[in-house]
């Protein structure tokens, strides 16, 4: 009972760990440049595949519509270049971002996604001249993948980020709260251009579920024995396109998280109201599902080959957790996880 106990509060700070995130290198560009990528340093040692190359380009557009204007992205720029730095009234420890695990969670969804592209792929080049048994376990992997990825990673990132967006309208939707970090007047329209900021991560959402969705029936439908060997070859294809889909839309969303709302965050949101909303998200998270993101984290932050984050991974999460990793990769990721790379070299 004691080393059960002691487990689980070791995995407390998995999801939201509390971290040092908030680099200088993070820090907002000169006022006499408001519309420069302020931010690049600190999306460039996130792990993800965004560049600072002077061109912030943070807007969600796709085929689907919507999404925020250049004009809206410029006013929360202004803003973030314009914040007073706080750095000046409290210490440089009290203004981090804190709320970690959540970019950890996003890159893993997107590393997942593009590796049941990968699988989808492998399988319609094996299988396009075959159909045997070994095709139909091919195919039966494709659907414990998919199932992995869609209604379980993706499904457990959501439902936080859900909690997570109403937090975000709390916070930087509220003029007054703005007010007191903004040397800007203008707070009514910094307050909607994070309205608009948070709407359109929130519409992405909605429409990477619908996407998930199609690609979770796909798979699934291509591991019946009743659908003809033509149609599961179709049915791999379509797993494979709507698997890009979500990874660009996924990616989409990161860059918009990355260059203004982890900026935002940090500015805006005071230390002990992140850690405060920390607390209330590791409350509903379960033991179980805790160690499985850990290890798909874990993979994807090593993966990323980026130090900085390898350093935060080991400063933030608790030594006995990171000793359990590998065992609890042979014991829980690979039997719900191990589809992934069915068939593969590893």
């Amino acid at each position: 009972m004691k080393i059960t106990r002691l487990l689980f509060l070791c995995l407390v700070p998995l999801f939201y760990c509390q971290i040092l995130a908030a680099q200088r290198d993070a820090s907002p560009a000169s006022a006499t440049n408001p519309s420069s990528c302020h931010d690049a340093s600190f999306v460039a040692s996130s792990g993800n595949n965004f560049r600072g190359d002077g061109e912030c380009g943070a807007t969600f557009n796709d085929d689907g519509g919507g999404g925020i204007d250049v004009d809206t992205r410029d006013v929360i720029l202004r803003f973030l270049d314009c914040t007073t730095k706080r750095d000046e009234i409290v210490e440089e420890d009290d203004r981090p971002f804190h709320i970690q695990g959540w970019r950890w969670h996003s890159m893993s969804l997107i590393r997942d996604s593009r590796r049941l592209e990968r699988l989808s792929r492998h399988l319609a080049n094996i299988t396009k001249d075959r159909d045997d048994e070994e095709s139909s376990f091919g195919f039966e992997a494709l659907e414990r993948a998919a199932n992995y990825v869609i209604n379980f990673n993706m499904a457990g990132l959501f439902r936080i980020q859900s909690v997570f967006l109403n937090f975000l309208r709390k916070h930087l939707c509220d003029e007054e709260s703005l007010g007191l970090f903004s040397e800007g007047e203008n707070y009514a329209a910094e307050a909607d251009a994070f309205r608009k900021l948070i709407d359109a991560i929130d519409k992405g959402r909605d429409r990477s579920e619908h996407v998930g969705r199609q690609l979770y029936d796909s798979a699934n439908a291509s591991s019946k024995s009743s659908e003809s060997f033509q149609n599961k070859q179709r049915l791999l294809g379509e797993v494979a396109r709507s698997s890009r889909r979500l990874v660009d839309l996924l990616a989409s969303m990161r860059k918009l998280q990355e260059t203004l709302i982890v900026p935002a965050i940090s500015r805006v949101i005071p230390s002990k109201v992140q850690k405060s909303f920390n607390s209330k998200v590791l409350l509903s998270l379960g033991l179980l599902e805790s160690r499985l993101h850990l290890v798909g984290m874990y993979d994807t932050v090593w993966e990323s080959e980026i130090e900085a984050e390898k350093v935060k991974f080991e400063k933030e999460i608790p030594y006995v957790a990171r000793m359990m990793i590998e065992r609890w990769r042979q014991s829980l990721y690979i039997p719900k996880a191990g589809a992934l790379d069915y068939g593969l070299s590893i």
